[in-house]
């Protein structure tokens, strides 16, 4: 057991190199990025994941924590340079990527987080079917043009409501792109007869909006000090005129609700492809993980 700890623990501190590397942190903020306990988060999601596949999850975890906060900067209110940064991360799933650092230290953080982002999804990308990195790419494109949304809604001062509200926030979480890596840890690929199932892209949903709202309970008192309204207990409380603690009731009902219908999408796709439980099964490790990390996490300091 100390055996397996101290291997994490090397893990750990590599994948805080790797961060310095790519110019995306310094050293005086390791402290802080510590805190938060990212690593924590991917043991809780993957408890199975090998340990080439837990270093490409943590990377790929740490670098987006950085890409949020890099859009809670001057960039996530200026809608044309958010655009274009952003275009040219999504151009990026149009390409193998490349492997290895930084040929020179990155100029800003934008420059940093974009060297790091092309050798993460070639990463990704290893040894995966054409089909599977089609919808990745997909998945991620949805993911990072949420950015591109937010800064706008910031701009103009206003908030989206209804189903968009529900699809951004959806998108927004990464939730997809980090249930497409639950392919990577098995080291296999679901069937095509799976994914074209409706009943397959519901689970998917049920089980990123689930993740979603988990979050939004846990980060709702940062979120309100750092006056950000995107979230889905602020979006309530402003499209309908709900109370915060009735809002609050609203998003956990809501969230029981989603992972009571997940429960049974799961047994359903079970029967008919059980070679796909793994699968399954891992979809409500996610969210298991989600709920555990995000109500103890240093990064979201209170209760709900």
């Amino acid at each position: 057991m100390n055996s397996a700890l101290d291997a994490r623990q090397h893990e750990d501190l590599r994948h805080q190199d790797w961060l310095l590397m790519h110019g995306l942190l310094r050293r005086h903020g390791l402290e802080r990025y510590r805190a938060y306990g990212l690593p924590e988060l991917i043991d809780l999601s993957y408890p199975a994941a090998p340990a080439p596949e837990r270093r490409l999850l943590l990377d790929v975890l740490g670098w987006f924590t950085l890409l949020d906060d890099h859009f809670d900067g001057p960039i996530g209110r200026h809608p044309s340079s958010a655009a274009e940064f952003t275009a040219r991360l999504v151009g990026v799933t149009r390409t193998a990527g490349r492997p290895g650092g930084p040929l020179v230290p990155p100029a800003d953080r934008g420059d940093a987080l974009l060297g790091a982002w092309a050798e993460l999804w070639h990463r990704q990308c290893l040894g995966r079917s054409a089909r599977w990195r089609r919808r990745a790419a997909r998945d991620w494109a949805d993911c990072l043009r949420t950015f591109v949304t937010e800064t706008e809604h910031r701009s103009r001062g206003t908030l989206p409501g209804g189903l968009s509200a529900v699809l951004l926030r959806r998108h927004a979480s990464c939730l997809y792109p980090f249930m497409n890596l639950l392919e990577r840890v098995a080291g296999r690929e679901l069937p095509r007869r799976l994914c074209l199932r409706a009943d397959w892209r519901r689970l998917r949903a049920h089980t990123a909006d689930a993740a979603t709202l988990i979050n939004d309970l846990f980060s709702l008192e940062r979120e309100e000090t750092q006056g950000s309204g995107f979230n889905t207990v602020t979006l309530l409380r402003r499209e309908f005129g709900l109370s915060r603690e009735l809002a609050r009731r609203v998003v956990a009902d809501r969230t029981a609700g989603l992972r009571a219908e997940s429960e049974l999408l799961r047994c359903g796709l079970a029967l008919r492809h059980p070679g796909a439980r793994w699968y399954l099964e891992g979809t409500r490790q996610l969210v298991d993980g989600v709920y555990a990390w995000t109500s103890a996490s240093r990064r979201y300091r209170h209760q709900v």
